[in-house]
């Protein structure tokens, strides 16, 4: 009778084990199917802009030029602007060479916008930034705000980019002509525009309503994912919240 209930148990553990390894295993297998499916979507898209000829690129530049307003799903207006350390920067150029493009509205003075950001350049802004340093990604910081000279904005932008370890360009739109075609309201504003040009999503740059803390979803983030992998984003727009932008006083016609 003992050895009878020992060989029981003995069938019952090795049962167990075999449930639990056939569990891992699946685990495992959906793991894998998951990450081959990410590798392969962004290999498509890879594939893609590789086999995009000269007509292709020069008919979505093109568009880009000819668009006015941003609108979700729609090409992006394109723009030429200068900045901080006086290089110019056109969108549609970025475009061309097949890459993702992250617009943020800044203004170094806006607690909205310091809440990401730090002196050791670790930011929710330049953090996410630093996450896709090795895809096809570029990140332009924008200040649309009236300023008493481009010289002092230059200034303003540059100190603030040295304090922050921003890497990448603050791009000076003092004419407010650029924040006005993409409709910014408020700093931050976030757009991200596809390798071909197209807004893919547009609104806060993260779940938190308030200056003082970052919330749990970077909006940005998982819309950058979603393009990289040839995916739709999920969520397309939400209401940015911050600082007013002041644009200085449109010139008329």
């Amino acid at each position: 009778m003992k050895r009878t209930l020992q060989t029981a148990a003995v069938l019952l553990v090795a049962g167990l084990t075999t449930s639990v390894s056939l569990a891992q295993a699946e685990a495992l297998s959906t793991t894998k199917k998951q990450v081959t499916k990410q590798v392969t979507n962004t290999g498509q898209a890879i594939k893609k802009v590789a086999e995009r000829s000269p007509e292709e690129v020069k008919k979505i530049v093109e568009s880009m030029k000819q668009t006015k307003k941003a609108a979700i799903d729609k090409t992006a207006p394109d723009f030429l602007l200068v900045d901080h350390l006086g290089k110019e920067h056109r969108l549609s150029d970025y475009t061309a060479k097949g890459m993702t493009v992250v617009l943020e509205w800044f203004n170094p003075t806006c607690p909205y916008v310091v809440e990401h950001y730090n002196d050791e350049g670790k930011g929710t802004s330049t953090a996410v930034e630093k996450e896709f340093t090795e895809e096809k990604v570029v990140w332009l910081r924008i200040n649309s705000g009236k300023a008493e000279s481009v010289k002092d904005a230059r200034e303003t932008n540059a100190k603030y980019a040295q304090n922050w370890k921003i890497k990448s360009p603050i791009l000076l739109d003092t004419a407010g002509t650029v924040g006005r075609s993409y409709g910014a309201k408020v700093t931050p504003t976030m757009f991200v525009i596809n390798n071909e040009g197209v807004i893919a999503y547009t609104g806060a740059m993260d779940s938190e309503k308030s200056p003082s803390k970052t919330g749990e979803i970077i909006y940005p983030r998982d819309a950058v994912r979603a393009v990289l992998a040839n995916e739709t984003v999920t969520k397309k727009t939400t209401k940015a919240v911050g600082c007013s932008i002041k644009y200085a006083t449109k010139k008329k016609d």
